[in-house]
């Protein structure tokens, strides 16, 4: 650079000015824009229709109310919620790309998957918003209406007592792995690819026993063709309140819940934050919306940033731990 003439070290030097003078400018407009200024994407990891997808179609409209701009959801479901989680993970921190996070941000970590995120610092967690309770059910011909009863019959099966969830690595999985080695109870999980056809099987008497999610497998007990067993939560669901928690059945410690909440990519602004999740807690304020969600079998949380971010990493921890004592394998 020493060899060029004055006249072409002075050009460069102004050049690179004007480049950082601009560069300072779109940082400046940036911040000094106002806050939303266009819609914003809620990216969905799952597809249309599952529980995660239903609850957050319910919050979107009031909480685009509460916001002054559109949330959108927007669905990009696949590889147990990766794909989903992933394109907000790597998304800019810009407030306008926010992730719609299920059990999966700490399952995926704690069933020992090889991610391309970290749950605990590539996201920047605004809310827990809801949680639903896990139901145990049978098909009707199981001679058990209790858990205690269950677990009995359990016991007096010569072959491992069949039961199946929402898949391998679910939260229906998981916890019945846990019941069944504090309870000294043999079995054997069925896998599906999804709580369809497991509860398509269920229903049809081919597996006796599922543990899922109140959304949707609490439709069939209200039917008639799934018995209810127990509702694991500590107070009985309106949307099912003939069914006895566990801890009533006498039961304790067992108490475990499928949660969702909010993420945005790591680094974003505190003053954002605060005003996503204020407007967030509006619009679950709104009495249309919590009526909503708790006749679908949602119970509302809205917790604090800190609170949702403890959540994620004792979820990690408490289910690593069943992972390892079960051995439970994924591919």
């Amino acid at each position: 650079l020493s060899r060029l003439p004055r006249k072409d070290l002075a050009m460069q030097a102004v050049a690179r000015m004007f480049a950082v003078l601009a560069l300072v400018a779109a940082a400046s407009s940036f911040a000094q824009e106002p806050f939303p200024s266009r819609p914003v994407r809620l990216i969905v990891p799952v597809a249309a229709g599952g529980g995660i997808d239903t609850a957050f179609r319910t919050i979107a409209p009031a909480w685009s109310e509460a916001l002054g701009q559109q949330v959108i959801v927007e669905n990009k479901p696949g590889a147990g919620q990766v794909i989903g989680s992933d394109f907000v993970a790597k998304s800019k921190p810009d407030r306008y790309t926010l992730l719609a996070a299920g059990v999966p941000i700490a399952f995926n970590t704690a069933l020992g998957r090889k991610l391309p995120y970290d749950a605990l610092k590539d996201f920047t967690p605004l809310s827990l918003v809801v949680t639903q309770p896990l139901l145990v059910v049978v098909h009707p011909s199981v001679p058990a209406g209790s858990m205690r009863e269950l677990v009995a019959y359990a016991k007096a099966q010569k072959q491992p007592l069949q039961y199946t969830s929402g898949g391998i690595g679910s939260y229906g999985h998981l916890w019945w792995e846990m019941v069944r080695s504090r309870q000294g109870i043999d079995g054997q999980h069925v896998a599906y690819n999804g709580i369809a056809p497991a509860l398509k099987d269920v229903m049809g008497g081919q597996v006796p026993l599922l543990i899922d999610a109140i959304v949707p497998t609490g439709a069939q007990v209200q039917g008639g063709t799934m018995k209810g067993i127990a509702i694991v939560t500590p107070q009985r669901a309106k949307s099912l309140p003939n069914l006895a928690t566990l801890t009533e059945q006498g039961f304790t410690g067992l108490d475990a819940a499928p949660f969702y909440g909010i993420l945005g990519p790591s680094g974003m602004d505190p003053a954002i934050i605060r005003k996503l999740h204020d407007t967030l807690a509006k619009a679950l304020a709104t009495p249309a919306v919590r009526e909503k969600l708790q006749a679908s079998g949602f119970d509302v949380v809205a917790s604090t940033p800190e609170s949702y971010a403890k959540t994620i990493a004792d979820e990690i921890e408490r289910w690593t731990k069943v992972v390892r004592e079960q051995n439970i394998k994924v591919e």
